[in-house]
């Protein structure tokens, strides 16, 4: 039982684990699991090989939870900070002026929908941004690839790597890696999007 309950308190830090039903389902489960059923999943969860290393390893993320949602809370993002300064800053584009067109690359599709929304509130219209993610299918990418080389209007594109291949983006005059792939090779091919034949900026 304290296996089980050590496991299920495990389990509820953490919110982005994908199970189906409740948090509360899953402790009914583990309640009527055996104990070798129930150190299974705690094997699966944690590094930790005994009752007492997983209370110290929940105590330690329990340490981690608060000081992120002390970080969250406190709505400091240096990264967005920087962002903002080459957005707000002329000089940074090619012809010293907002109207040429920028491409912002990000790891995963929650920073996508961060800077989205960043981005528009920024520079106050929804239009002047266009994103392609994984989860657009191909045609609707293809629309937005359109879209953001041929309106004058759709100034920033931000992508997860899901553009990071295929896509002629030579109309960017700038890219802004928000976030480092872990391969270096993915980094070489957002280059190779606005690095085309015929790009002179």
């Amino acid at each position: 039982r304290r296996v089980a309950g050590a496991a299920a308190e495990y389990a509820t830090l953490q919110p982005d684990l994908k199970v189906s039903g409740t948090i509360e389902d899953l402790e009914d489960d583990l309640d009527e699991e055996t104990e070798s059923e129930a150190q299974d999943i705690v094997d699966f969860a944690s590094a930790s090989t005994t009752v007492d290393e997983l209370e110290k390893e929940i105590l330690s993320l329990r340490r981690l939870a608060g000081l992120a949602e002390r970080v969250r809370a406190s709505h400091v993002d240096k990264k967005w900070e920087k962002l903002s300064e080459v957005l707000n800053d002329p000089s940074a584009f090619a012809n010293g002026r907002l109207g040429d067109k920028l491409v912002i690359f990000t790891e995963h599709r929650d920073t996508l929908n961060y800077l989205v929304e960043r981005v528009q509130g920024l520079l106050g219209r929804s239009e002047a941004v266009v994103a392609i993610h994984g989860a657009l299918g191909r045609e609707e990418r293809r629309k937005a690839e359109v879209r953001f080389i041929n309106e004058p209007d759709a100034l920033i594109l931000i992508a997860t790597d899901a553009a990071g291949e295929g896509v002629n983006l030579q109309r960017a005059h700038l890219m802004v890696n928000y976030d480092l792939p872990w391969n270096p090779n993915r980094i070489e091919q957002r280059f190779g999007r606005i690095h085309r034949i015929g790009q002179t900026e």
